[in-house]
């Protein structure tokens, strides 16, 4: 928990503060305070002495309530989500499914199953996947994809990919020197700080 926790709040902290501003703008991140309830639920559902994890999953309940009605983020306790995790803003993001380290969430993200009794289980998503605003993933992605804006994924996605468009295609490689993502702006810094370190 604390590993993944630890790269959690690098993906997040800012290198152009000093230590105390930094501190302060990570845990006042609705991303990241998001972020640390859901893997604070996964360590409470390891716990085995009886009255110690009761105590711990009511308050992971309590917390996760508080996060889904202040922020609008939903971050199932069975997902499982690799270090490096970041939401970029929030509102409207529920996430239920598998991610793998270093991925990212913009605002209005969903992440689950299929609807009407058609589900075939929720998606998979590979490592330095970044997940664009307003975006529905169902399929499977893999590995250093970027998922546009308000793209609908209900296919699945190979590696070093750009999935744009309602339903979502493929449209061209992502250049794959180091993992970089072509975008620019603050994510583009953070994500490139993660591939290279």
């Amino acid at each position: 928990m604390f590993d993944n926790l630890a790269e959690d709040y690098r993906c997040v902290a800012s290198k152009n503060h000093g230590l105390f501003k930094r501190t302060l703008f990570t845990l006042t991140n609705y991303g990241f305070l998001a972020i640390v309830v859901y893997r604070f639920g996964r360590f409470a559902n390891r716990v085995s002495i009886p009255v110690v994890s009761h105590l711990l999953k009511a308050l992971y309940l309590i917390s996760k309530t508080i996060i889904e009605v202040l922020f609008g983020i939903s971050i199932d306790v069975n997902s499982t989500i690799g270090p490096g995790f970041y939401i970029g803003h929030f509102g409207c993001i529920v996430i239920h499914g598998d991610l793998g380290k270093g991925c990212s969430v913009g605002q209005g993200v969903t992440i689950g199953s299929k609807g009407a009794g058609k589900s075939d289980g929720w998606p998979s998503i590979g490592d330095n996947v970044y997940i664009g605003a307003g975006a529905k993933v169902i399929g499977r992605v893999g590995n250093n994809v970027v998922i546009g804006a308000n793209a609908v994924v209900i296919h699945d996605v190979a590696d070093n990919m750009l999935a744009v468009g309602v339903p979502a295609q493929s449209r061209s490689k992502v250049p794959s020197e180091g993992g970089v993502n072509p975008w620019d702006g603050p994510t583009a810094e953070r994500l490139r700080h993660r591939v290279e370190a």
